[in-house]
């Protein structure tokens, strides 16, 4: 059994919550079929203490965008970055999206989605998409996360 709402001291339940997005910097980050726990007064919070840290770990870890080709940092003053394929520089700005989901399997709980819609940058000489850097795309799932959370006002206790 959980412990009450910390809000209204209601019983609360475990739930499964709609989909819900977050958005950083051209990243879209949406949640699918997440596990909470909710009482009749609605309020949410996560299944346990850890389990907000866990998924913003999941959305910073390299691991998680092991698949998608990685721009190459290069410059000692103004970094620019390069095509992984041809070496070509690559635009500053995005010229696209690419969509990677992920599933979810933080501890004990039910596992769920995560879909992750990442900017990235289309090379002019070959045609190869990739993102800027790991760190880059990690940090804006990160804030992205945090924007998710927010928007369906969900809570550590």
């Amino acid at each position: 059994m959980s412990k009450p709402c910390s809000k209204c001291k209601g019983e609360m339940l475990l739930s499964i919550l709609d989909p819900f997005h977050g958005e950083q910097g051209g990243l879209k980050l949406s949640v699918h079929e997440m596990p909470s726990l909710i009482c009749t007064q609605g309020h949410k919070r996560f299944i346990h203490i850890e389990f907000a840290a866990q998924l913003m770990d999941l959305v910073m870890s390299p691991e998680t965008y092991r698949d998608i080709p990685v721009a190459v940092k290069k410059g000692l003053f103004k970094k620019r970055y390069h095509c992984p394929g041809c070496d070509l520089e690559l635009p500053e700005s995005p010229t696209g999206h690419k969509t990677q989901e992920l599933a979810a399997e933080l501890g004990k709980a039910q596992p769920f989605k995560l879909v992750v819609d990442m900017p990235v940058f289309r090379c002019g000489g070959c045609g190869k998409e990739s993102i800027h850097s790991v760190e880059e795309t990690g940090k804006l799932a990160f804030k992205a996360t945090d924007h998710a959370y927010r928007s369906i006002d969900i809570h550590p206790s």
